[in-house]
């Protein structure tokens, strides 16, 4: 563990690279901007969800995914975090005319290895679940690790996908005489920091959520804050996190992520969709505990999430 000194050097180090050296990053990284706006010089692959630099570098950590002690040990970690976070929202804010609190069939974006896929298929409150993402290697993993269970294995109540979610088919809306195909909840913990085009990335994700239903978003504020802890300490110093992990310019701010909810018009014609932000908050890494919900939601990692009205 660093000496309070040393963090002190690395704070000053930040602060130097971001008032003297680096003024355009400053005014390119931090200021608020529209999601639709990010990354422009990623333009051009905006209908891939992921690059190929970011897929080889989870490629690379396939093997150890389900290690508690390794690379992902941070997610691990996290996993009883984003659990409550998705049952303790829905306990608390589901419109009874329009969210259901059981039988709920949810879509995990960027599963991963399928640390949170497979402990929400393991909820009795799910009915089904799937796990979405492009990296071959690690969705191998979780394919391998699902059969360790013969409980996720049978039934169907658990399913693996290797697609992105703007190649996903979309589920058809609820008409007489049919059921709704869509999802009662779309995870996206840890994505959209990992994307060329997040805007994208969340259109595809309404356009997969019913009326009443939810997206449930965790991801990191652009702040020296944040880069401090997450990238220049959690990288490069303690190395709990694998370097090259995060892109301090792909952060985006809560306030960016609620405006775009705010201001966010589905393009499925004549459906009124809204959406309605009901929490947001802040959590840090406590070494030795855990992750826990606390500090400003504003400053570094947060949770959102965002209830679909009609």
């Amino acid at each position: 563990m660093p000496s309070p000194r040393l963090i002190g050097k690395y704070i000053e180090l930040v602060e130097y690279h971001l008032t003297t050296n680096q003024q355009r990053v400053l005014s390119t990284t931090f200021l608020p901007r529209p999601i639709g706006q990010l990354f422009t010089r990623r333009r051009a692959h905006s209908n891939a969800s992921f690059s190929a630099d970011e897929l080889s570098h989870f490629n690379a950590l396939a093997s150890t995914w389900w290690d508690a002690n390794g690379p992902s040990r941070l997610l691990h970690k996290m996993n009883p975090l984003r659990i409550s976070f998705i049952f303790d929202t829905i306990d608390q804010y589901a419109l009874p005319a329009l969210s259901r609190a059981c039988d709920l069939h949810m879509l995990d974006v960027g599963c991963g290895g399928g640390i949170l896929t497979e402990s929400l298929a393991r909820n009795p409150r799910v009915a089904s679940i799937t796990g979405i993402d492009m990296s071959e290697d690690v969705l191998a993993v979780a394919q391998q690790h699902k059969k360790r269970d013969p409980a996720l294995v049978s039934g169907g109540k658990l399913e693996y996908s290797l697609c992105s979610l703007l190649d996903l088919q979309i589920p058809k809306a609820a008409s007489e005489g049919q059921q709704e195909e869509r999802y009662d909840a779309v995870t996206l913990f840890e994505v959209l920091e990992h994307v060329p085009n997040p805007s994208a990335v969340l259109q595809a994700a309404t356009e997969r959520v019913r009326p009443g239903g939810w997206i449930f978003v965790s991801t990191v504020n652009r702040t020296a804050a944040a880069y401090l802890t997450t990238i220049f300490v959690g990288e490069k110093i303690l190395k709990i996190v694998p370097e090259g992990t995060h892109t301090w310019s792909k952060y985006i701010n809560e306030r960016e992520l609620r405006e775009w909810f705010v201001e966010h018009k589905t393009n499925v014609p004549g459906s009124g969709e809204h959406w309605d932000i009901v929490r947001s908050e802040g959590c840090i890494y406590v070494p030795f505990v855990g992750w826990k919900f606390a500090g400003p939601r504003d400053l570094g990692n947060y949770f959102l999430a965002a209830r679909r009205l009609e």
